[in-house]
Order: structure tokens, then sequence, then C-alpha cells
């Protein structure tokens, strides 16, 4: 040490069994004051000696022997010592000292630590014989209205003092080692279980969608408040999660290409599009697990068991046709409709917005949109979408339906929701039966004598407009404006 540090240190030692010195601001020492140097040196000289253990017997002696610990204060006891230790004798100069304390603090003091928390060190605190409510709430990850319970009913050994300062309230104190026991046999009952967040990230789902699931019985758990497990939270059974995260593993599958539905459909899709979120896949999981419906492949693009794929027709056997009252094979969703007429699926919505196909049930917030296959194949035998016939016979959509409308040939022509789109337009199939399919070198001709023409129109009017701006004599316009209607 430096001799400053050593001087105070000796003269905080030395007046540790003095209490009023302890009791007050420290007083300034005297260099001339030789007998209180004296009793100052002797006493450090009989404390230090074998040290620390005299320190933590004066400590010990400094607490009364019959008091209980509900009743040891320990700002009564200590009542300015923290401050002393603290603030004159820094840790980094007598970091040995505040050790010394703090092992008998942890060790010896078997009361509580009230109006001290601030200068209380991380061990302290971890290792203190009491604790408060809120900071058994914290240890224990559950409500403090739960905590209070648990010691109101004896489970926990909890001391209940009267505090009346700044009003009247009551503090709860809670026995570290009482609480210890408590939890060490609450995360014994929890064990078998794993948290939300676990069992999502092993089945790849979101929170809405486990717990649906889950409720259904396939999957067993517990809510925290229940079990006395951490609140606000779902535990799922390890086992069933792991048994059906090997029940998709064991289908050794390749990897496959995916980006949409088709013929086969990933179940992250299929969520959306067949069973949904609820009791429909839940009757996909255990068909699995039974071995009664088998993956064909899998998708990297999704993770956990949302990333397998199957059989489109296998899946649709689970849509959920209670709210609709017609089985699954009676109902299909936009992109089914617009496969099978060869359109986009803005051109089903249109359909759909103007009238001519019906929704089968009103829209549900996570489900696709269904339509009545009924519906869906009698539109597709009386009309072909003009978009289908075009790339069939590979020619430009809209060459073609300037073919159709100029001759004159009645066209279904159905506006499109979508902002900034045009009509999508319908041949009736008797009709097209009839008429002539032009090839492209024919639309490409007619199109190239469109083009001359509107382009000459367009400079006569130029023309027209220029000479008209220069006074030219009116039966020249005349002849100009004629020109131009021909």
């Amino acid at each position: 040490m430096k001799l400053g540090a050593l001087l105070r240190f000796i003269v905080f030692i030395g007046s540790v069994n003095d209490g009023s010195i302890l009791r007050r601001r420290q007083r300034p020492f005297r260099a001339t004051d030789l007998a209180g140097a004296i009793a100052i040196c002797r006493g450090a000289a009989a404390l230090l000696r074998d040290w620390p253990r005299p320190l933590r017997d004066t400590l010990r002696q400094m607490v009364p022997k019959s008091a209980s610990p509900g009743t040891l204060n320990f700002s009564d006891v200590f009542p300015n010592f923290y401050r002393h230790l603290f603030r004159v004798l820094p840790r980094r100069e007598f970091g040995f000292l505040h050790d010394a304390f703090e092992k008998f603090v942890i060790e010896d003091w078997k009361g509580f630590i009230r109006g001290q928390h601030r200068y209380s060190s991380a061990a302290v605190r971890r290792n203190s014989h009491w604790v408060t409510a809120n900071e058994a709430e914290r240890i224990a990850r559950v409500t403090g209205a739960r905590i209070m319970d648990l010691a109101r009913n004896g489970q926990l050994d909890a001391v209940f003092l009267k505090v009346r300062r700044g009003g009247s309230r009551t503090e709860c104190w809670i026995k570290r080692e009482s609480l210890n026991q408590w939890v060490a046999v609450r995360d014994a009952e929890l064990a078998p279980y794993m948290p939300r967040p676990e069992a999502m990230a092993a089945l790849g789902l979101t929170h809405r969608t486990i717990v649906s699931v889950a409720a259904t019985g396939v999957i067993r758990y517990v809510k925290g408040p229940e079990r006395n497990f951490p609140a606000r939270c779902f535990f799922f059974l390890r086992e069933d999660v792991m048994n059906i995260k090997a029940a998709f593993g064991n289908h050794r599958v390749p990897m496959l290409a995916y980006s949409r539905p088709g013929k086969l459909i990933a179940l992250r899709h299929a969520m959306k599009n067949y069973p949904g979120h609820g009791s429909a896949l839940a009757a996909v999981i255990p068909a699995v697990l039974d071995g009664r419906l088998v993956p064909v492949g899998r998708a990297k693009r999704f993770r956990g068991i949302t990333g397998y794929l199957f059989a489109a027709h296998d899946l649709r056997r689970y849509r959920p046709p209670s709210h609709v009252g017609a089985t699954a094979d009676e109902l299909m969703n936009y992109g089914e409709a617009a496969a099978l007429l060869g359109v986009e699926l803005r051109e089903i919505r249109g359909l759909v917005a103007g009238g001519i196909l019906h929704d089968a049930v009103e829209y549900q917030f996570g489900l696709s949109k269904l339509l009545p296959v009924a519906d869906v194949r009698r539109f597709a035998e009386n009309y072909v979408a003009i978009s289908a016939l075009a790339k069939r016979h590979r020619l430009n959509t809209i060459a073609f339906f300037r073919y159709l409308r100029e001759g004159g040939t009645p066209l279904l022509s159905v506006p499109l929701p979508e902002k900034g789109t045009r009509h999508a337009s319908f041949l009736r199939r008797d009709v097209a039966s009839h008429i002539q399919i032009p090839s492209p070198k024919a639309l490409k001709e007619a199109a190239d004598v469109r083009i001359v023409a509107e382009r000459k129109k367009r400079w006569a009017q130029v023309r027209l407009a220029k000479e008209a701006a220069q006074g030219k004599p009116m039966r020249r316009v005349r002849q100009i404006g004629a020109h131009c209607a021909e």
C-alpha cells in the first residue's frame, strides 16, 4: 500500500471496536493526537493478528446473540459500516477488506439485508440467506402473486414484516434455502417438457400453429401458471414433439426443387390451402405417425416438418369441410381454379368480383379462399380464356384479341380488380370450335398494316393542324380532312 492508504486503513481498523466512531461520520485524525494514534495502532495490531479471522470474530460480536433472524436489522447492527467501507476505503485499494466483510455477510449473517442494497455486491445478493419476494420472483421465474401464495400457504419459509416508512406496507422475505428446494422440485417436474421456443424450432411451426395443434391433443402441453412453471409460457411434452419430428425424419425422401404448389405441395403451403392451422392440421400429423400419409420429397426453403412435400390429392382430404357443408373433393382454391382454366390468379379474382363465380364460404384469415368445383368446371365447359387459347396456338394474346374483336366475334369481358390492369376476355367454346384460328404470320401482317395505317392517320392530322395554323385555303384543308377520314 501507499502511505496514505495504509494510514486510512489503520485508522479504520483501529476504530472498529469504537462504536461511537462507526456510528457517525468519520472524524478527521489530527497528527498531534499522539494518544489517539497509539490507541488506534494498538487496536489495529490486535485486530490484524492472524488476519482475517479476528475481524470476523469482531463482526460476530457486534451481532446480538439472542436476536432471531426476523428481528435482525442490518442497518441497526452496522449502521455506518458500509459507508466507511465503501467510501473511505474503496475496493480498488482495499479489496481484501471488502472480500473479508462480504464473506462474513454470506456465511455468518442470518438476518435480512435491508437498506444497503446499493452497496451489496452480486456475490452477496446471490448467496444471502434471505431474499425479497421480488428477487424470489426473478429466481423462480413465476409471478409475484404466485410467490405470495406459496409463502402464505407455508410451501416457502417466509417472514412478513410491517414497514411504516413512507406509509404502511408489508415486506415478504423468503429463506433462500427453502426457495432453492422448491425450485429444484419444480424443475424436476419441468424436465419432461420443453418451452415453446424450443418446440417451435424443432417442428418449424409458429406460436399460433403449435398451440392450435396442441389444443386438439396431438401434443400434450401445460401452461406455466397451472404447474408453477415459469409464467406466461407454454410447455410441450418433449416425448410428443420428438416423436413427431422423428416420424417425418424417418422417411428418407430426396431434396426436390420446389417453388409453388402443383402436383406436389409443401406442408407449409398446405397449411393455408388445405388443412389450415388447427384441427385439420392436427389430423395430418397422426396420419404421418401411423404411416397413412407418406411424404414424397422435401423443400429446403422451409424449416422443420413444414418443408416436407406431399401429393396434393392426398392432402386435399384433410381440408376442413365442417364450416362449408361440403366435402373436400367439392371445393378448390383460387390457384387450383386458375390451373383448371389455364389463367392467372387475377383473372379468377375478376370472375369472382364480376359475379360469374362465387366463393363457397366467407373468407377466413389464414385460410385460402374456396370455390365450388362444380361451378368452376361448368364455366370451363362453356368458356375458354383468350389467353389460354392464344398460348395453345403460340399467338400473341393482345394481337389475337384484336383480331377477334375486329372480326365481330362475341366475347365475355371481365374487368380485373387489380389497379392498372386490363380486362380478361373469354370465348364461348361452341364459337371457338367454328372460328378460324389465324397463323402467327397473319397476325403479324395484320398488325403491321394496322401500325402503318395509324401512322398515316396521325401524320395527316398533324399536317392538317399545321396548314390550318398557317392560314391555308379552306378548300385545301377540307381535302386533307377528307383524306384523313379515308
